[in-house]
């Protein structure tokens, strides 16, 4: 898990965040955990599916990054389950979440490591790259080619 419950409360006040998660409240009522566990959830899978085309999952460092992206994605997959409450601020702290997920997919911005973490964590490319075409699957081939060469 890329964040924790505390993530979560430092985002979504602590009455809040059990009224989010539970259908019916009284006195004494807990934070459903479970709930939030299918948040975090959701949203280490939407982060591991951007980071998996740039780095090796697991990450050995969990960038403070990545928990905050964790825990913006989770807050807001919390607030779905009352879709007319949701602060303007989460579903901004969502879009910007998604946002960054999306240029570190497409390599445009680089998760923060630290010197002990370089590029370790970044697969190298394929030494080799190996097709199923061979010279006789060319549409246009020498043959086909050198009836131009005629005509000019």
């Amino acid at each position: 898990m890329y964040c924790t419950i505390n993530d979560i409360q430092n985002i979504i006040p602590a009455q809040e965040l059990i009224n989010l998660t539970n259908d019916r409240v009284e006195i004494g009522t807990p934070v459903n955990m479970d709930i939030v566990n299918i948040a975090v959830q959701h949203a280490d899978n939407l982060i591991d599916s951007a980071l998996r085309a740039k780095y090796k999952l697991p990450l050995s460092f969990i960038p403070p990054l990545v928990t905050t992206l964790s825990a913006d994605i989770a807050a807001y997959r919390i607030y779905l389950r009352r879709p007319l409450d949701i602060p303007e601020h989460i579903g901004k702290n969502y879009d910007k979440a998604i946002l960054i997920l999306d240029k570190i997919s497409t390599g445009k911005m680089l998760l923060p490591l630290p010197d002990e973490y370089p590029d370790e964590n970044i697969p190298k490319p394929p030494s080799v790259v190996l097709t199923n075409k061979t010279p006789n699957d060319k549409i246009f081939n020498d043959r086909f080619l050198g009836a131009f060469r005629h005509t000019i």
